[in-house]
């Protein structure tokens, strides 16, 4: 909010009134950020005050609202065919798949009757998800045809009415996710994230701990792809996501979003790179191009804390910010946030000089905080 808000006066418009981000706001408004026309009138209203020049949003699900108020207010942003090309997941796989760009094949899927036909073509195990969630990690992991139903319904219950469902193989190989910003010659990646999935959320995918390294191995492999799938999809400047997996045969796309979506990992990718890419987000709202600065200094990686339910959320000792170790912070929630099935009551950070060691470091803090009785 910090960053945003030295970009420009910043507006809010969300489900609940602001609270620890009310010092960084101009105004704000509330309304469902899932009621596209009802956030076009609380924008309006906020017009009526104040000259908006940009629209910025974080989770995919809000995509379509922000989409709505650059087409009515005339703002700057991403084209309406690359919003239409990424918000639905198996759009997306036809238009990759059309440009000679290896992805996960997402299968579109309106019923049980198909959803089966396309887990006896793709073979378990598979995932199932909205084909354009309105949550995040509403995929599921399906073993058998006795999970199918049960995913099927959640996967439905979690899409934007009208979508479908898609189902897709769930690839072996490493988890990678490319994240770009502004070069002179167009989008360029400036760094990639590792996400290994937690066992307690199965069969939902929840990232457990995630590790951007600086000098990561697997980057030409994965420059390459992410930059023919963002050229396929249309996008041509400003932040992007091109999630994907590195399987033997090469890396194959999974999904791909036109915006930065996680601010923490943003600060991250700053930390180890130099490049500001929640900065930039501000800049692109504003239709502005923003060349990112880069100093790329080893590794840094997240660990994701459990909430314990009755029992307090830490040691009576902890605090903000508290280093675990000499190389690991421990971040604090002032309560239990829910994601997914889970409940988290904080996340650690550490750094390192790459992959390995910030892992190695990630858990060693993690072991110390278990010894003092938090779950992580």
């Amino acid at each position: 909010m910090q960053r945003l808000a030295a970009v420009g006066p910043l507006l809010l418009i969300d489900a609940q009134t602001p609270t620890w981000q009310r010092p960084h706001l101009a105004d704000a408004r509330t309304a469902n950020l899932l009621d596209p026309p009802r956030v076009l009138d609380e924008a309006r209203k906020l017009a009526s005050v104040w000259p908006i020049a940009g629209v910025l949003a974080f989770h995919p699900a809000h995509a379509r609202a922000a989409a709505l108020l650059r087409q009515e207010l005339a703002l700057p942003g991403p084209s309406t065919a690359t919003i239409e090309a990424t918000a639905l997941r198996h759009r997306t796989a036809q238009i990759l798949t059309g440009a000679g760009v290896d992805n996960s094949g997402a299968a579109h899927v309106d019923s049980y009757e198909q959803a089966l036909e396309a887990a006896h073509q793709v073979g378990f195990p598979l995932v199932c998800k909205p084909a354009s969630p309105r949550t995040r990690y509403a995929a599921r992991r399906v073993t058998g045809i006795p999970d199918l139903a049960e995913a099927l319904s959640a996967a439905t219950a979690a899409t934007w009415p009208g979508t479908g469902t898609v189902i897709e193989p769930l690839l072996d190989g490493i988890e990678a996710t490319a994240y770009t910003a502004d070069s002179p010659s167009g989008p360029r990646v400036v760094a990639i994230s590792h996400a290994t999935f937690d066992p307690q959320a199965e069969p939902a995918l929840l990232p457990a701990e995630v590790v951007v390294d600086a000098d990561d191995i697997c980057a030409p492999a994965i420059e390459d792809t992410a930059s023919r799938a963002l050229s396929a999809l249309g996008h041509r400047s400003g932040p992007a996501q091109i999630r994907m997996r590195l399987t033997s045969t090469g890396p194959r796309i999974i999904s791909v979003t036109a915006h930065l979506t996680d601010p923490l990992l943003g600060m991250l990718i700053e930390q180890v790179t130099g490049a500001d890419l929640i900065s930039q987000s501000g800049q692109h709202a504003l239709g502005l191009t923003y060349l990112a600065d880069e100093n790329r200094i080893g590794a840094a990686a997240v660990h994701f804390l459990q909430g314990s339910g009755a029992t307090p959320l830490l040691p009576p000792n902890a605090a903000a910010h508290s280093h675990v170790t000499p190389y690991a912070t421990l971040h604090p929630y002032p309560a239990e946030r829910r994601v997914g099935p889970l409940r988290r009551s904080g996340h650690l950070l550490v750094s390192g000089t790459d992959y390995a060691q910030s892992i190695a470091r990630l858990r060693s803090a993690a072991a110390e905080i278990r010894s003092a009785h938090l779950p992580a």
